[in-house]
Protein backbone atom coordinates (compact mmCIF):
# COMPACT_ATOMS: atom_id res chain seq x y z
CA UNK A 1 0.00 0.00 0.00
CA UNK A 2 1.12 3.63 -0.56
CA UNK A 3 1.40 6.61 1.35
CA UNK A 4 0.09 10.04 0.71
CA UNK A 5 2.00 12.70 3.27
CA UNK A 6 0.77 16.08 3.34
CA UNK A 7 3.77 19.18 3.84
CA UNK A 8 3.11 19.11 7.38
CA UNK A 9 4.35 15.66 8.34
CA UNK A 10 0.68 14.18 8.54
CA UNK A 11 -0.09 10.68 6.81
CA UNK A 12 -3.60 11.40 5.20
CA UNK A 13 -4.62 7.77 5.41
CA UNK A 14 -4.85 7.78 8.97
CA UNK A 15 -3.44 10.63 10.34
CA UNK A 16 -0.40 9.32 11.65
CA UNK A 17 2.53 11.78 11.48
CA UNK A 18 6.63 11.86 10.60
CA UNK A 19 9.02 10.56 12.79
CA UNK A 20 13.00 9.22 13.17
CA UNK A 21 14.09 12.00 11.48
CA UNK A 22 17.69 11.98 9.65
CA UNK A 23 19.61 14.42 11.56
CA UNK A 24 22.17 15.33 8.66
CA UNK A 25 18.92 16.25 6.50
CA UNK A 26 18.02 19.37 8.35
CA UNK A 27 20.87 22.09 8.78
CA UNK A 28 21.22 24.32 12.11
CA UNK A 29 22.04 27.40 13.36
CA UNK A 30 24.54 27.77 15.56
CA UNK A 31 24.18 30.51 18.72
CA UNK A 32 25.69 33.85 18.46
CA UNK A 33 29.19 33.58 19.62
CA UNK A 34 28.95 36.94 20.71
CA UNK A 35 26.01 35.94 23.38
CA UNK A 36 26.83 34.78 26.87
CA UNK A 37 29.68 34.02 29.26
CA UNK A 38 31.17 30.46 29.51
CA UNK A 39 31.39 30.96 33.20
CA UNK A 40 28.37 31.13 35.46
CA UNK A 41 28.23 33.56 38.34
CA UNK A 42 27.06 31.20 40.91
CA UNK A 43 28.94 27.97 41.19
CA UNK A 44 27.22 25.04 42.57
CA UNK A 45 23.70 24.02 42.23
CA UNK A 46 19.98 26.00 42.68
CA UNK A 47 19.18 24.49 46.13
CA UNK A 48 22.77 25.57 47.32
CA UNK A 49 21.71 29.27 46.37
CA UNK A 50 18.36 29.49 47.25
CA UNK A 51 19.92 28.45 51.55
CA UNK A 52 22.75 30.74 51.14
CA UNK A 53 20.07 33.64 49.83
CA UNK A 54 16.85 32.99 51.17
CA UNK A 55 15.86 36.29 50.43
CA UNK A 56 15.14 35.26 47.29
CA UNK A 57 13.08 32.11 47.99
CA UNK A 58 9.58 33.91 47.16
CA UNK A 59 10.49 34.47 43.35
CA UNK A 60 12.45 30.94 42.74
CA UNK A 61 9.59 27.93 42.35
CA UNK A 62 6.86 27.29 40.61
CA UNK A 63 4.01 25.29 40.98
CA UNK A 64 3.30 22.49 38.69
CA UNK A 65 2.42 19.19 37.76
CA UNK A 66 4.94 16.68 36.28
CA UNK A 67 3.71 14.35 33.60
CA UNK A 68 4.13 10.72 34.41
CA UNK A 69 5.12 9.35 30.84
CA UNK A 70 7.74 11.57 29.32
CA UNK A 71 8.21 14.47 32.57
CA UNK A 72 7.33 17.56 31.77
CA UNK A 73 6.62 19.97 34.04
CA UNK A 74 3.06 21.38 33.00
CA UNK A 75 1.02 24.10 34.46
CA UNK A 76 -1.27 23.30 37.57
CA UNK A 77 -4.62 24.18 35.58
CA UNK A 78 -3.53 21.75 32.37
CA UNK A 79 -5.47 18.28 32.29
CA UNK A 80 -2.96 17.02 29.26
CA UNK A 81 0.55 17.13 28.89
CA UNK A 82 1.92 19.65 25.92
CA UNK A 83 4.52 17.81 25.45
CA UNK A 84 3.15 14.30 24.69
CA UNK A 85 -0.46 14.84 25.33
CA UNK A 86 -0.50 12.09 28.35
CA UNK A 87 -3.52 13.08 30.82
CA UNK A 88 -2.57 15.00 34.29
CA UNK A 89 -5.69 14.49 35.66
CA UNK A 90 -4.55 11.83 38.47
CA UNK A 91 -1.18 14.17 38.47
CA UNK A 92 -0.69 16.14 41.85
CA UNK A 93 0.47 19.83 42.21
CA UNK A 94 4.72 20.32 43.33
CA UNK A 95 7.17 22.79 43.69
CA UNK A 96 9.69 22.74 41.11
CA UNK A 97 12.96 25.18 40.80
CA UNK A 98 11.89 28.52 38.45
CA UNK A 99 14.81 27.83 36.02
CA UNK A 100 13.82 31.25 34.34
CA UNK A 101 14.95 32.90 37.50
CA UNK A 102 18.37 31.12 37.97
CA UNK A 103 18.92 31.67 34.36
CA UNK A 104 18.93 35.42 35.12
CA UNK A 105 21.32 35.20 38.39
CA UNK A 106 23.80 33.12 36.27
CA UNK A 107 23.25 29.72 38.34
CA UNK A 108 25.24 26.85 37.71
CA UNK A 109 23.23 23.73 38.06
CA UNK A 110 19.97 22.34 38.84
CA UNK A 111 21.64 20.57 41.65
CA UNK A 112 25.46 19.93 42.70
CA UNK A 113 25.44 16.75 40.15
CA UNK A 114 22.57 17.87 38.25
CA UNK A 115 22.41 19.44 34.58
CA UNK A 116 24.24 22.54 33.81
CA UNK A 117 22.12 25.54 33.13
CA UNK A 118 23.42 26.48 30.42
CA UNK A 119 21.68 28.59 27.84
CA UNK A 120 20.69 28.44 23.83
CA UNK A 121 20.68 32.18 24.09
CA UNK A 122 20.15 34.32 20.57
CA UNK A 123 20.18 37.50 22.28
CA UNK A 124 20.89 39.28 25.61
CA UNK A 125 21.27 43.04 26.52
CA UNK A 126 20.59 44.33 30.06
CA UNK A 127 17.21 43.85 30.42
CA UNK A 128 16.14 41.15 28.02
CA UNK A 129 17.67 38.06 27.15
CA UNK A 130 16.00 35.47 24.33
CA UNK A 131 16.86 32.32 23.99
CA UNK A 132 15.65 28.80 22.31
CA UNK A 133 12.96 27.12 23.86
CA UNK A 134 14.50 23.70 25.52
CA UNK A 135 10.79 22.47 24.68
CA UNK A 136 10.39 23.89 21.23
CA UNK A 137 7.34 23.04 18.98
CA UNK A 138 8.49 24.44 15.49
CA UNK A 139 12.19 24.74 14.50
CA UNK A 140 12.01 28.31 15.18
CA UNK A 141 10.79 29.08 18.31
CA UNK A 142 12.42 31.44 21.30
CA UNK A 143 11.77 32.96 24.50
CA UNK A 144 11.59 36.67 25.62
CA UNK A 145 12.46 37.17 29.11
CA UNK A 146 12.53 40.31 31.03
CA UNK A 147 15.61 40.19 33.69
CA UNK A 148 15.35 43.44 35.75
CA UNK A 149 11.69 42.71 37.35
CA UNK A 150 10.07 39.98 38.40
CA UNK A 151 6.81 39.82 37.05
CA UNK A 152 5.61 35.59 37.06
CA UNK A 153 2.99 35.65 34.80
CA UNK A 154 0.76 37.94 32.21
CA UNK A 155 -1.90 39.33 34.77
CA UNK A 156 1.06 40.82 36.81
CA UNK A 157 0.97 43.06 33.22
CA UNK A 158 -2.66 44.33 34.42
CA UNK A 159 -1.53 46.37 37.59
CA UNK A 160 -0.05 49.31 35.79
CA UNK A 161 -0.65 49.08 32.12
CA UNK A 162 1.86 52.23 30.71
CA UNK A 163 5.32 50.21 31.88
CA UNK A 164 3.83 46.73 30.58
CA UNK A 165 2.66 48.12 27.67
CA UNK A 166 6.74 49.50 27.38
CA UNK A 167 7.81 46.11 28.06
CA UNK A 168 5.71 44.09 25.46
CA UNK A 169 7.31 46.21 22.60
CA UNK A 170 10.76 45.28 24.14
CA UNK A 171 10.21 41.75 24.25
CA UNK A 172 8.34 41.12 20.84
CA UNK A 173 11.39 43.20 19.25
CA UNK A 174 14.07 41.82 21.00
CA UNK A 175 12.37 37.88 20.22
CA UNK A 176 12.15 39.56 16.41
CA UNK A 177 15.69 40.52 15.93
CA UNK A 178 16.77 36.96 17.54
CA UNK A 179 14.94 35.03 15.01
CA UNK A 180 15.83 37.47 11.62
CA UNK A 181 19.41 37.32 12.97
CA UNK A 182 19.53 33.79 14.09
CA UNK A 183 17.70 31.07 11.80
CA UNK A 184 15.95 33.48 9.63
CA UNK A 185 19.16 34.69 8.02
CA UNK A 186 20.35 31.73 6.89
CA UNK A 187 19.14 30.97 3.40
CA UNK A 188 19.96 26.92 3.54
CA UNK A 189 18.04 27.06 7.00
CA UNK A 190 15.05 28.59 5.65
CA UNK A 191 15.08 26.51 2.17
CA UNK A 192 14.65 23.11 4.32
CA UNK A 193 12.30 24.80 7.44
CA UNK A 194 9.69 26.14 4.75
CA UNK A 195 7.60 25.47 1.98
CA UNK A 196 9.00 27.27 -1.59
CA UNK A 197 6.16 30.25 -0.59
CA UNK A 198 7.71 30.84 3.13
CA UNK A 199 11.55 30.61 1.18
CA UNK A 200 10.44 33.37 -1.04
CA UNK A 201 8.59 35.52 1.56
CA UNK A 202 10.94 38.77 2.96
CA UNK A 203 11.69 38.64 6.82
CA UNK A 204 8.95 41.24 7.61
CA UNK A 205 6.16 39.23 5.70
CA UNK A 206 7.41 35.62 7.51
CA UNK A 207 6.97 38.24 11.01
CA UNK A 208 3.18 38.20 10.09
CA UNK A 209 2.80 34.90 10.47
CA UNK A 210 4.35 34.23 13.68
CA UNK A 211 2.39 33.28 16.79
CA UNK A 212 3.17 34.94 19.77
CA UNK A 213 1.48 34.56 23.14
CA UNK A 214 1.76 34.09 26.91
CA UNK A 215 0.58 30.78 29.01
CA UNK A 216 -1.52 31.45 31.93
CA UNK A 217 -0.19 30.06 34.02
CA UNK A 218 2.93 29.58 33.07
CA UNK A 219 5.29 26.46 33.83
CA UNK A 220 8.02 29.13 34.41
CA UNK A 221 7.00 31.93 36.70
CA UNK A 222 8.81 34.78 35.31
CA UNK A 223 7.23 36.76 32.63
CA UNK A 224 8.12 35.14 28.71
CA UNK A 225 6.78 35.83 25.59
CA UNK A 226 6.64 32.44 23.41
CA UNK A 227 7.39 33.45 19.84
CA UNK A 228 7.11 30.51 17.45
CA UNK A 229 7.15 30.48 13.47
CA UNK A 230 5.15 27.99 12.11
CA UNK A 231 5.24 24.72 11.29
CA UNK A 232 4.95 22.78 13.85
CA UNK A 233 6.93 19.89 14.11
CA UNK A 234 5.10 16.50 13.08
CA UNK A 235 4.83 15.34 16.94
CA UNK A 236 3.64 18.82 17.89
CA UNK A 237 1.07 18.82 15.17
CA UNK A 238 -0.30 15.54 17.06
CA UNK A 239 -0.14 17.15 20.43
CA UNK A 240 -2.44 20.39 19.20
CA UNK A 241 -4.88 18.57 16.98
CA UNK A 242 -5.25 16.34 20.95
CA UNK A 243 -6.24 18.95 22.18
CA UNK A 244 -2.77 20.02 24.31
CA UNK A 245 -1.70 22.91 22.84
CA UNK A 246 -2.49 26.75 22.38
CA UNK A 247 -5.42 25.63 25.17
CA UNK A 248 -8.86 28.02 25.20
CA UNK A 249 -8.07 30.16 28.35
CA UNK A 250 -4.47 29.61 29.19
CA UNK A 251 -3.36 30.54 25.85
CA UNK A 252 -3.24 34.36 25.75
CA UNK A 253 -2.88 36.29 22.13
CA UNK A 254 0.23 38.99 22.95
CA UNK A 255 -2.31 41.07 20.03
CA UNK A 256 -5.43 40.25 22.75
CA UNK A 257 -3.37 41.57 25.52
CA UNK A 258 -1.42 44.60 24.33
CA UNK A 259 -5.08 45.75 22.90
CA UNK A 260 -6.79 45.22 26.57
CA UNK A 261 -3.63 46.81 27.98
CA UNK A 262 -4.28 49.68 25.62
CA UNK A 263 -7.63 50.32 26.17
CA UNK A 264 -6.61 50.76 30.04
CA UNK A 265 -4.03 53.24 29.33
CA UNK A 266 -6.20 55.37 27.04
CA UNK A 267 -8.75 55.02 29.88
CA UNK A 268 -6.75 55.79 32.72
CA UNK A 269 -7.41 52.56 34.55
CA UNK A 270 -5.58 49.61 36.40
CA UNK A 271 -6.52 46.22 37.85
CA UNK A 272 -4.48 46.70 41.17
CA UNK A 273 -5.47 43.06 42.09
CA UNK A 274 -4.86 41.40 38.73
CA UNK A 275 -2.55 38.75 40.24
CA UNK A 276 -4.84 37.39 42.09
CA UNK A 277 -7.56 36.94 39.55
CA UNK A 278 -7.78 33.76 37.68
CA UNK A 279 -7.57 33.52 34.00
CA UNK A 280 -11.70 33.43 33.34
CA UNK A 281 -11.68 36.21 35.93
CA UNK A 282 -9.13 38.34 34.39
CA UNK A 283 -11.25 37.50 31.01
CA UNK A 284 -14.46 38.24 32.53
CA UNK A 285 -12.59 41.54 34.32
CA UNK A 286 -11.71 42.92 30.85
CA UNK A 287 -14.76 42.18 29.00
CA UNK A 288 -17.17 43.62 31.12
CA UNK A 289 -14.70 46.81 31.32
CA UNK A 290 -13.92 47.12 27.41
CA UNK A 291 -17.51 45.01 25.80
CA UNK A 292 -15.41 44.96 22.26
CA UNK A 293 -12.35 42.97 23.69
CA UNK A 294 -13.65 39.31 22.92
CA UNK A 295 -11.06 36.61 24.40
CA UNK A 296 -12.73 33.84 22.26
CA UNK A 297 -12.50 35.79 19.63
CA UNK A 298 -9.25 36.14 19.47
CA UNK A 299 -8.30 33.10 20.88
CA UNK A 300 -9.85 31.88 17.56
CA UNK A 301 -8.44 34.35 15.26
CA UNK A 302 -5.12 33.05 16.69
CA UNK A 303 -6.07 29.44 16.15
CA UNK A 304 -7.12 30.42 12.43
CA UNK A 305 -4.10 32.18 12.09
CA UNK A 306 -1.58 29.34 13.00
CA UNK A 307 -3.76 26.61 11.11
CA UNK A 308 -3.22 28.99 7.88
CA UNK A 309 0.34 29.65 8.26
CA UNK A 310 1.09 26.10 9.29
CA UNK A 311 -0.44 24.68 5.94
CA UNK A 312 1.38 27.82 4.01
CA UNK A 313 5.01 26.94 5.22
CA UNK A 314 5.07 23.51 6.29
CA UNK A 315 7.77 21.73 4.28
CA UNK A 316 8.24 17.81 6.23
CA UNK A 317 9.53 15.63 3.40
CA UNK A 318 8.61 12.21 4.33
CA UNK A 319 12.23 11.18 2.52
CA UNK A 320 13.77 12.81 5.89
CA UNK A 321 12.50 10.63 7.86
CA UNK A 322 12.27 6.73 8.59
CA UNK A 323 9.47 5.51 10.61
CA UNK A 324 6.08 7.47 11.37
CA UNK A 325 4.15 7.30 14.58
CA UNK A 326 -0.04 7.02 15.21
CA UNK A 327 -0.59 7.59 18.57
CA UNK A 328 1.52 5.78 21.01
CA UNK A 329 3.04 3.06 17.65
CA UNK A 330 5.76 3.35 15.71
CA UNK A 331 4.15 2.61 11.92
CA UNK A 332 6.49 1.93 8.90
CA UNK A 333 6.68 4.73 6.89
CA UNK A 334 5.18 3.26 3.42
CA UNK A 335 2.99 0.04 4.27
CA UNK A 336 1.37 1.40 7.73
CA UNK A 337 2.37 -1.88 9.78
CA UNK A 338 3.51 -1.69 13.49
CA UNK A 339 6.51 -2.00 13.81
CA UNK A 340 7.71 -3.52 17.06
CA UNK A 341 10.38 -2.67 19.70
CA UNK A 342 10.84 1.30 18.80
CA UNK A 343 8.45 3.38 20.80
CA UNK A 344 7.27 6.28 19.70
CA UNK A 345 9.03 8.77 22.95
CA UNK A 346 12.32 7.44 21.88
CA UNK A 347 11.52 8.34 18.86
CA UNK A 348 10.13 11.72 19.80
CA UNK A 349 13.35 12.80 21.66
CA UNK A 350 15.67 11.60 18.89
CA UNK A 351 13.48 13.94 16.62
CA UNK A 352 13.94 16.64 19.64
CA UNK A 353 17.83 16.49 18.87
CA UNK A 354 17.18 16.07 15.37
CA UNK A 355 15.27 19.21 14.72
CA UNK A 356 15.72 21.83 17.06
CA UNK A 357 17.48 24.94 16.89
CA UNK A 358 18.63 24.72 20.86
CA UNK A 359 22.12 24.17 22.02
CA UNK A 360 23.80 24.83 18.75
CA UNK A 361 26.18 23.68 18.35
CA UNK A 362 26.30 20.30 20.36
CA UNK A 363 29.01 19.10 21.97
CA UNK A 364 29.56 15.44 21.78
CA UNK A 365 25.99 14.76 20.87
CA UNK A 366 24.26 16.83 23.28
CA UNK A 367 23.56 20.63 23.42
CA UNK A 368 25.99 23.16 24.42
CA UNK A 369 24.64 26.98 25.76
CA UNK A 370 25.77 30.00 27.66
CA UNK A 371 25.30 31.29 31.04
CA UNK A 372 23.33 34.75 31.14
CA UNK A 373 26.91 37.72 30.75
CA UNK A 374 24.58 40.05 32.99
CA UNK A 375 23.82 37.69 35.56
CA UNK A 376 22.22 39.69 38.85
CA UNK A 377 23.30 40.27 41.92
CA UNK A 378 21.46 38.49 44.70
CA UNK A 379 18.77 40.46 45.59
CA UNK A 380 15.23 40.12 44.72
CA UNK A 381 14.25 41.51 41.09
CA UNK A 382 11.69 44.71 41.60
CA UNK A 383 8.10 44.23 40.42
CA UNK A 384 6.43 46.56 37.40
CA UNK A 385 6.52 50.08 39.20
CA UNK A 386 4.21 52.34 38.19
CA UNK A 387 5.20 55.40 36.18
CA UNK A 388 4.77 57.96 38.80
CA UNK A 389 6.62 56.09 41.54
CA UNK A 390 9.45 54.94 38.74
CA UNK A 391 13.04 56.58 39.25
CA UNK A 392 13.97 59.15 36.94
CA UNK A 393 16.60 56.76 35.21
CA UNK A 394 13.70 54.15 34.23
CA UNK A 395 12.84 55.38 31.13
CA UNK A 396 9.40 53.09 30.81
CA UNK A 397 8.33 52.94 33.22
CA UNK A 398 10.09 49.84 35.22
CA UNK A 399 12.52 50.46 38.19
CA UNK A 400 16.14 49.02 37.41
CA UNK A 401 17.19 49.46 40.24
CA UNK A 402 17.19 45.87 43.13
Amino acid sequence: MSSKWSADGCRVEDGALLAAAISANFPSVDIPETCGSRDPKVAGGFDVWIKENPQLESQAYNEIKKCGKCGKACAVTMTLCNGCGASLAEVPVSKSPNLFMAFIYGVEKVSATGFPLKISMRLETRDIMVFDDPLAITRAHVLSVPTNVYCPDVRHLFCDPGPALALLDKMEESAWTALAQGPLASAEWRKKALSAAGYEMPLEALREHVIMAFNLPPSQYQLHLQFMLPPLLPSHLGVFRSGAHFVHLRHFPLAYVREALKKMQAAGLAFPDASNLTAPELVQRISSTFSEIDYSRAHGVDMERLEKSNALLANYDPADFTHAVKGDEVTDKHTLKKIEGLSAKELDAADKLSLQGYGRPYVGGKPGGVYYSYARSPEPLPSLASKSSACGACDIGICTVA
